[in-house]
């Protein structure tokens, strides 16, 4: 209590405390909760909405009442729980809701989640309770009081949003009223970066870097920033969907350690290379000390002093200066591309091809594929048989067939078991374009290692190419049985965009959707 009480003589009256509310994107100012998640994230906790920030902005989840589920001996206010999966559980007033931050969304199916983890309604409603004394001194309104993994005390108000503190970090950027005292940087570096903008990004180049200590060449853009390597080829777009702030990237210089600093239009952020083609992307914004009072970086206004080692980056009303080596307070940080999906890919491919496991039921399976050959075979047309598409209705078979002699069983196997939940698993995924090897190892409450080795015995595939042949056996099916457009089809089947769908699909079937449609 004495420590609270000296915090709250600190918010009345010191400055070393920040408000966050609703003008920084809070979706609003009652806070009910905060937890600091796996990833370092902050959630908070609203009346009707969860709050993820990352430091610079938040990502928003509001809370439908139809995705509730319902917890009847839980009678108490709002708790939240992050876990080292990346989900969030809130409860409140016998009703639980449950965000997959991976998905990026409200998980619907709770029961089928709940029956991977083994718990039940009862178990989460004994889950343990964070008691918060809402009267510290003069105020009266406190709902959560956190510290986090960063050095960052978080006070989160009834009516009146977050107050929060870090001295180590807000001195990291200073901001003066002095204007940006340097002649702008050319909208080109080098002739090599004014044809890589012909190329990849014309008319809409707002700035370019080509340092001589990297093999990288960078063009900002309103869309996001472009990296090249040194043949040439475009590597990497790093945008919002990537973790940057803001997509506008105004201007770019290096600095002595090999990174790139970049101003969006409200934030400046470091690139920092990993790796071949890989990249650690940390925004820093209003809570680091970068005060722009409503206004925008401007287009190439940015120097580093090499002899200093100072960066200076202007803005309508004066100029953010600060070194790179004191910006040093520890943050969450993006990568690109996604770490744990290059950890998993690197595991697949030195997982042992050769460890076989439950080999009865992979002979169920080869016999059910060999009956159903011949039977195609019997019934084949005389005409040049369609491969492609014989071998979809095939797969599509098997799986039927398979199904339904499992369900005939009186009692069905470990195996039996496990494959019909995988089916099920990815089916009610299908349309996520998001949805990934980890989330599947994540629903099927097995390590990722483990899942590889028990699929590839039993379905002699991988994973990734599991739910990829589910995709396309899915697609194929639409494609012949209805009149929906392949667009649409790509966008039910998890394809983002019809060009990569058209791609894959003419990859797995040697033609086009549309010419396997008329087939």
């Amino acid at each position: 209590m004495t420590i609270l009480l000296t915090l709250t003589t600190l918010v009345q009256g010191q400055t070393n405390f920040q408000t966050i509310d609703m003008r920084d994107g809070l979706t609003e100012s009652r806070i009910r909760q905060m937890k600091q998640t796996a990833d370092g994230r902050i959630a908070i906790a609203t009346t009707a909405t969860i709050d993820i920030f990352d430091g610079t902005r938040f990502e928003s989840y509001q809370l439908p009442p139809e995705k509730a589920y319902h917890l009847p001996d839980y009678r108490g206010g709002h708790q939240m729980d992050c876990d080292s999966t990346g989900i969030i559980w809130l409860r409140n007033n016998r009703t639980l809701f449950v965000i997959d931050t991976h998905r990026h969304q409200v998980v619907a199916n709770v029961d089928s989640l709940l029956r991977v983890r083994h718990l039940t309604a009862d178990t989460i409603s004994q889950w343990p309770k964070d008691i918060v004394d809402k009267q510290y001194g003069d105020i009266s309104d406190v709902k959560s009081v956190l510290h986090d993994s960063y050095g960052g005390l978080w006070i989160g108000t009834r009516e009146n949003g977050i107050f929060y503190s870090n001295p180590q970090r807000l001195k990291q950027f200073k901001t003066i009223s002095e204007t940006f005292d340097y002649d702008r940087q050319p909208k080109f570096c080098s002739p090599r970066t004014s044809q890589l903008s012909a190329r990849y990004a014309q008319n809409a180049t707002n700035c370019t870097l080509d340092p001589r200590s990297m093999d990288y060449a960078f063009i900002g853009t309103r869309h996001g920033l472009l990296v090249f390597n040194e043949e040439d080829s475009l590597v990497a777009t790093i945008n919002e969907h990537y973790g940057l702030s803001h997509n506008n990237v105004q201007s770019l210089t290096g600095d002595q350690h090999g990174d790139v600093w970049l101003a969006t239009t409200t934030g400046i952020s470091r690139i920092s290379p990993e790796g071949r083609d890989s990249f650690c992307i940390t925004n820093y914004g209003r809570l680091d000390g970068i005060r722009l009072e409503g206004k925008e970086f401007r287009d190439c206004q940015i120097y580093h002093d090499a002899a200093t080692g100072m960066i200076s980056v202007g803005f309508a009303d004066g100029t953010v200066v600060f070194h790179p080596d004191s910006v040093n307070a520890p943050r969450y940080t993006f990568h690109y591309p996604d770490a744990a999906a290059l950890s998993l890919q690197q595991t697949e491919q030195s997982a042992d091809s050769s460890f076989w496991l439950w080999l009865i039921v992979v002979l169920i399976l080869l016999a059910t594929a060999v009956v159903l050959f011949l039977l195609w075979k019997k019934h084949q047309r005389k005409e040049v048989p369609r491969k492609t598409r014989n071998e979809v209705e095939q797969l599509a078979s098997i799986d039927q067939t398979f199904t339904r002699i499992a369900s005939e069983a009186n009692t069905l196997t470990d195996d039996e078991k496990f494959l019909m939940q995988l089916k099920q698993t990815v089916e009610e995924h299908l349309g996520d374009e998001d949805f990934s090897v980890a989330q599947l190892s994540e629903m099927m409450a097995m390590e990722r290692s483990v899942l590889y080795r028990r699929m590839q015995a039993l379905t002699q595939m991988s994973p990734s190419d599991y739910i990829r042949s589910v995709r396309m056996s899915v697609a194929a099916r639409l494609l012949r049985e209805t009149t929906i457009p392949v667009q649409e089809i790509a966008y039910k089947t998890g394809f983002s965009t019809t060009k990569y769908f058209n791609r894959v699909f003419k990859e797995v079937f040697g033609v086009s959707p549309a010419d396997y449609r008329i087939q």
